[in-house]
């Protein structure tokens, strides 16, 4: 599933693109009216930049290449003309030089984007720290958070992407386990302290990650309800969060019902 540390992989592996004035197809007709290829002739690759689970492609000139995976999109990267798990025909982006090839398929999300878009996106400008970034700012990510709304649990903080951008389900549920919170505990029921160990948490968890070089992830509990929690034994759980049914997953042993921090109230009746 993509999320921040997916993108960081494929930003890694097409900057070397930087520098470089890329071969673009942009082969399916619902992309014909952007004119992605006529628009970027000639023009090179400034920088290939991940945000969150956004890429951004900045060329010179200001244009900006922009794309979500959301659930079904996949990048394919490696050298021209090799074999690909899909039919290159089907690719939503094709974006090559001699060196690398990146081919975009089934990205919900491409749009080429002035400096003024860009500027004024609704998602790039609404986007929190990011977990990435060496910088990251736990202390600001837990100020954005209080200014959700009030029952806002704890999976819901983690997945708002102004809040810190980059998790998402995966993530969102290891760095919950990690720190034995359940999910469906209301954010407003942690103190500063606990819910910057938790988002911290989560940035460090992919941060480590991406170190690592690993192609998969070491899940303990995403993926595997009814399996035996690798702590305790009990059953693992998961539930449909959202209007969007993404799944969390957590152990009901491991991870109690946290009780409100003084001051901040009683949790909502079941």
């Amino acid at each position: 599933m993509p999320e921040g540390d997916t993108l960081a992989g494929v930003a890694r592996r097409l900057a070397p693109l930087v520098g470089r004035v890329p071969r673009i197809e942009a082969p399916q007709p619902r992309h014909a009216a952007m004119r992605i290829p006529e628009r970027l002739a000639g023009r090179a690759v400034e920088a290939v930049e991940a945000h969150g689970k956004h890429l951004v492609i900045r060329f010179d000139g200001g244009l900006v290449l922009h794309s979500h995976l959301r659930m079904s999109g996949r990048w394919e990267i490696g050298p021209p003309g090799r074999a690909t798990r899909r039919p290159r025909e089907r690719a939503w982006l094709v974006v090559a030089t001699d060196e690398v090839e990146g081919l975009l398929f089934n990205g919900p999300v491409l749009e080429l984007l002035t400096p003024a878009q860009a500027r004024l996106h609704p998602a790039l400008g609404r986007l929190g720290p990011d977990v990435l970034d060496g910088a990251f700012d736990v202390d600001r990510a837990v100020a954005i958070a209080r200014r959700g709304p009030a029952e806002q649990t704890l999976a819901d903080v983690l997945l708002d992407q102004r809040v810190l951008a980059g998790v998402g389900n995966v993530w969102k549920s290891e760095a919950l386990f990690d720190r034995r919170l359940d999910p469906w505990t209301r954010a407003a029921d942690l103190d500063d302290a606990a819910l910057g160990d938790l988002l911290g948490r989560a940035a460090a968890m992919m941060r480590a990650h991406v170190a690592s070089g690993a192609a998969r992830r070491p899940v303990r509990v995403y993926g595997r309800a009814n399996r035996p929690c690798p702590v305790c034994g009990t059953r693992l759980r998961a539930r449909a969060q959202g209007d969007e049914g993404r799944r969390t997953f957590w152990c009901p042993t491991c991870q109690p019902p946290v009780r409100p921090a003084p001051g901040r109230g009683s949790p909502p009746s079941a």
